[in-house]
């Protein structure tokens, strides 16, 4: 079997006081039944519209507040997982994708934490955290080029590559995907890292058989 890079992930020096973030690195992932993950997101959707209609859970205030420690108004430019609940909330339907991106999904509106999702085999080198500049944008997953100056960045070697709002054509994943590195995007002061991590971990091993690593 030919051996997989494990990445590791650095926070440049001017994020480090409102950033974390959180990799899990899935290797030879393969999905367990489609039919059940189906149901239980759907499931799991219906109850979270009920839920949060009472009360948001602790992800939609911290992620805004990770936003606005980089000067990004999150009313204007929105966390994915902000964007994704709007949308439940309006009665438009989960959007369906692939087995990937729909647990990815499930855990963003869960949380309401932002998750970037990414096929590791198109990731070169390690992967670094920082501030866009003026130079950084890509192409976008079913839209138009992302601008990514003074956004949180997500770099390899090539480049640009994903943020907590929307991730970048190059290395999205599809059926066929056999790696995956889901990055979760936090305040640096949130104390819900651990939990998240870990719930997402188990939702991920319930539904899809993969050799991990955590960092």
């Amino acid at each position: 079997m030919k051996q997989i890079e494990i990445k590791t992930i650095k926070i440049d020096n001017k994020l480090e006081s409102s950033v974390n973030v959180v990799i899990l690195q899935l290797n030879n992932i393969k999905i367990k039944d489609p039919i059940l993950l189906n149901d239980f997101i759907e499931t799991e959707v219906k109850r979270i519209k009920i839920d949060f209609l009472e009360q948001l859970p602790q992800g939609y205030a911290d992620s805004r507040k990770l936003y606005r420690s980089v000067k990004i108004d999150p009313t204007k430019y929105r966390p994915s997982s902000e964007s994704l609940w709007r949308r439940i909330k309006k009665g438009l339907p989960f959007p369906k994708v692939n087995s990937f991106v729909d647990m990815t999904n499930y855990l963003s509106l869960k949380h309401q934490t932002s998750y970037g999702l990414y096929d590791l085999d198109k990731i070169e080198g390690n992967i670094s955290v920082e501030l866009g500049t003026e130079a950084d944008s890509y192409e976008g997953i079913r839209k138009d080029r992302v601008n990514l100056k003074g956004k949180i960045t997500l770099k390899d070697k090539i480049g640009s590559f994903g943020n907590p709002s929307s991730d970048s054509l190059r290395t999205s994943t599809n059926e066929k995907t056999k790696n995956l590195v889901v990055v979760i995007f936090f305040y640096k002061e949130s104390n819900q890292i651990k939990y998240i991590k870990e719930d997402s971990y188990n939702n991920f091993s319930n539904h899809f058989g993969f050799f991990s690593n955590l960092s």
